[in-house]
């Protein structure tokens, strides 16, 4: 008996103690085939195997070659392994000079960000400063120059010893440096009248530098409050507390919240407010760590407000004891350059039709030529790899003349792509807001189009572009020929005019627009968005590039197209990890569901395990408010072709659609998936015009569709709309394994239970042991897509044959319940 209990006692250490090492042995040794750097920079995409890693047996790390990148300017950039993305949100660096850069991956901290400057320069430079008496022994200068786009935070030096920092910048030998010293931040740069000079050499010249005197000096570290804010989606019975958390060294005792409600902005220094009202903070509680560095964190209360009230705040935090004070969010020390937060006092819904709705995005372009007329742009003599880059003659009228054939998909919702007046055939490059490009149309013919998809009860949303515009557009060239004499020179973000400005994503063709500027704001909310919604007569926005405008823009855009019509459905396109998505709550009625894509695409393609596959799911709409529509997709204008990306496999395009139409949100078919369009060409094999691929033609020809695909979309459709709880029930994960995924959507009177087997071998699942039922009742499950089984329980079981790389799917009639 003791050999016995000894023996479980060895099994019981092993279990507990030497499985989780092993697993942490396995993680620490991960072995790959490949691995990609793909990212946001102009030397990287985010589509191709251009960058691949080299693996180091010795240092056990994957390696890239040198990869120019541009100081100052941020980029976003994950490492793709085995064809499968990295899991999470994307990384981000700042290099801190223009240099090339060597990217490194180890495979035992995949999210580690180790991103080092080569040493391919002819030059380099030694700066030695010396700061002025007075100056924060906890606060690190930082050097801006023309290697760095005069960033004010990315190139720290590095302390000496006291009082005195060096850095080391490269750069071609003859080359002068412009710089400036500051403390982290453009408020607390030097006092100097001019730039300082330095010139690169081979031997690298030491530089001796003092400061006189700052500006001004920071009160705090960071002050951080990040939309922190409770309740998220406040309504007219609730109270709203911030929060905000301080680093400091020196003491920080009190702050404030600046606040108006009429969505004008608030203004106000060390707790005296001078436009709008003003709300303390009080210091809940202080830690300090070993180097002497205190987080504090302070709350208040913004009063309840009444539903429809726009909500602007500032926040700063001070030193009673002495003078001066520090914004949220971006450190600033005054409140006309400090960060303003926002949030819409409503009882937060979406509208009904869009949970309901089932997308279908036209790609204006490419999906049908209707009249011939204005085909100004079209070459028909380039090859046709050639004429993807350019126009290709859809338009308008094409859509119209299709719009039976939309109608025939049961779809109820089309998207239109961007039809401005602009040099691209894409429409995202827009020339004017309010005029639609006569090479797709004209104004009064989108009216047509919005009409007749009325009187087939099709809702029509229309894809917006706030963030940018064309450099050839007139307020953008008035502002380049006349600077700040122009009316619009403050509708741009000129960081050196007339050359430099802020883009879209580092692309001078795209200057984007100050939306923060009250006159661009105004221009874009009450006359851009009544023009589409009034005279053309959209029922909503697809919105490009979300993430570019301030929340406080989009709770002013939301405040104006819901005064519109509360009906309006607007959705954002949010690029990035759940924590960004979902902090568009209460500013959108949903987003693009980007995390989805890649959830399906890493499992049917890439062969993550359902187990894997189902704890995204789970935490991808644990995520989303009820409220909140995630648009589902499984491939778009940005992205290859899914049909492509799954080797042509047509079941696994079936099998990936049928999951998307089961799970929550509102699903949208990409024109052309629906018949099996995938690409003439490897978007990997070429260095640009890559998503030439992904916006292909339709092809019309019935010879040249794959028609059983299209009826597996349309019976998709149907059992969608027929079963509301696809639309409106719950979402529960019942069973996962390595190759099976069975999942239900439930609502009290409509349960759908969806049995995906990605496994090589057919299987029989009983579905109560699934559930863990103890107490079987009579089920019957009636099979939902087309040459399915009705099932029944027998002798306390309820078995279901499921064959391999199959998606089945059965309404439930009777009691299943998980215990």
């Amino acid at each position: 008996m003791k050999k016995y209990f000894f023996t479980i006692g060895c099994l019981l250490f092993l279990l507990v103690f030497v499985q989780p090492i092993a697993s942490l042995v396995a993680n620490a040794n991960k072995n790959y085939d490949s691995v990609v750097l793909r990212g946001s920079a102009d030397s990287l995409d985010w589509d191709s195997n251009n960058n691949p890693l080299t693996y180091n047996k010795e240092e056990e790390q994957w390696i890239s070659e040198p990869i120019s990148l541009e100081g100052g300017k941020a980029i976003e950039f994950k490492y793709v392994f085995d064809g499968t993305w990295m899991e999470g949100s994307n990384l981000t660096f700042t290099p801190p000079q223009d240099g090339d850069y060597i990217f490194i991956f180890d495979p035992s901290d995949e999210r580690k960000v180790n991103v080092q400057l080569a040493d391919t320069s002819s030059g380099s430079l030694t700066l030695q400063l010396k700061v002025p008496e007075g100056t924060p022994d906890w606060v690190t200068p930082t050097l801006a120059s023309n290697k760095n786009n005069f960033n004010y935070s990315v190139s720290p030096l590095e302390k000496v010893n006291e009082g005195t920092f060096e850095i080391e910048v490269k750069g071609e030998a003859g080359e002068t440096l412009e710089y400036v010293y500051s403390l982290g931040g453009k408020s607390y740069k030097e006092e100097i009248d001019t730039n300082r000079e330095a010139i690169f050499t081979e031997d690298n010249k030491v530089y001796e530098d003092e400061v006189t005197a700052w500006k001004t000096v920071p009160v705090a570290n960071e002050v951080t409050h990040d939309f922190n804010h409770d309740p998220y989606t406040p309504d007219q019975t609730d109270d709203t507390i911030v929060q905000v958390s301080v680093e400091h060294y020196g003491p920080i005792d009190e702050g404030a919240v600046y606040y108006r409600t009429d969505g004008s902005t608030p203004s106000g220094k060390r707790g005296k407010v001078k436009n709008g009202q003003v709300s303390s903070l009080e210091r809940i509680e202080t830690e300090k760590n070993e180097d002497g560095l205190q987080t504090s964190l302070f709350k208040g209360t913004i009063p309840k407000q009444k539903n429809e009230t726009r909500v602007k705040y500032k926040i700063d935090v001070w030193n009673s004891e002495s003078m001066g004070s520090q914004f949220a969010d971006n450190n600033e020390l005054n409140a006309e350059d400090a960060t303003e937060f926002a949030y819409y006092v409503e009882d937060y819904q979406s509208p009904d039709w869009a949970k309901e709705s089932i997308i279908y995005q036209v790609f204006v372009d490419r999906f049908h030529d209707g009249e011939e007329s204005n085909n100004t742009s079209v070459d028909p003599t380039l090859p046709e790899d050639e004429r993807l880059k350019g126009w290709m003659g859809g338009d308008l009228q094409g859509v119209i003349e299709k719009l039976d054939y939309i109608e025939s998909l049961g779809v109820n919702t089309i998207w239109v792509s961007p039809i401005y007046e602009g040099p691209y055939s894409h429409g995202y490059h827009p020339t004017d807001f309010l005029k639609i490009d006569n090479r797709f149309g004209s104004n009064e013919l989108m009216k047509e189009l919005v009409d007749l998809a009325h009187e087939k009860d099709m809702k029509v949303i229309y894809d917006l572009v706030p963030n940018h515009v064309s450099n050839q557009h007139d307020f953008f060239q008035d502002a380049v020929k006349n600077g700040e004499n122009s009316a619009y020179f403050d509708w741009f973000t000129f960081t050196n005019w007339p050359d430099e400005y802020e883009t879209f994503y580092d692309v001078q063709e795209l200057p984007e627009l100050n939306n923060d500027n009250l006159e661009t704001r105004d221009y874009m909310l009450n006359t851009v968005v009544p023009f589409w919604m009034d005279e053309i007569g959209v029922d909503g926005f697809r919105l490009d590039y979300a993430k570019g405008p301030s929340y406080s823009f989009w709770v002013d855009f939301r405040h104006a197209v819901k005064q519109n019509n509360p009906e309006a459905f607007i959705f954002g396109e949010v690029w990035d990890d759940l924590d960004k998505i979902t902090s568009y709550t209460g500013k959108l009625d949903g987003a693009i569901d980007f995390e989805t894509q890649s959830a399906i695409t890493d499992a049917l393609i890439h062969g993550e395990s359902m187990s894997g596959f189902g704890s995204s799911l789970e935490t991808i709409f644990d995520s989303y408010d009820e409220e909140f529509v995630p648009a589902t997709f499984l491939d778009s204008h940005d992205v290859p072709r899914f049909i492509y990306e799954a080797d042509g496999n047509v079941q696994t395009m079936k099998n990936a659609a049928a999951i998307q139409f089961t799970l929550p949100g509102a699903p949208i078919v990409y024109y052309g998936d629906e018949v099996g369009l995938s690409q003439s060409g490897d978007h990997n094999l070429v260095n640009e015009w890559k998503d030439r691929y992904y916006r292909e033609m339709m092809p019309w020809d019935e010879e040249e569709q794959n028609l059983n695909l299209k009826a597996h979309y349309q019976e998709l459709i149907e059992i969608r709309k027929d079963q509301k709880a696809l639309t409106q029930g719950k979402f529960n994960v019942i069973h996962s394994d390595e190759d099976v995924l069975i999942y239900e959507r439930t609502m009290p009177q409509n349960k759908v239970v969806i049995v995906v087997n990605q496994g090589n071998e057919d299987i029989t699942i009983d579905l109560f042991e699934s559930y863990n039922q103890r107490t079987p009742n009579n089920v019957k499950l009636l099979p939902l897509l087309e040459n399915g089984t009705e099932l029944r329980s027998k002798k306390g079981k309820l078995p279901i044959e499921t064959s391999a790389h199959s998606v089945e799917m059965y309404e439930v009639k009777g009691k299943l319940k998980s215990n």
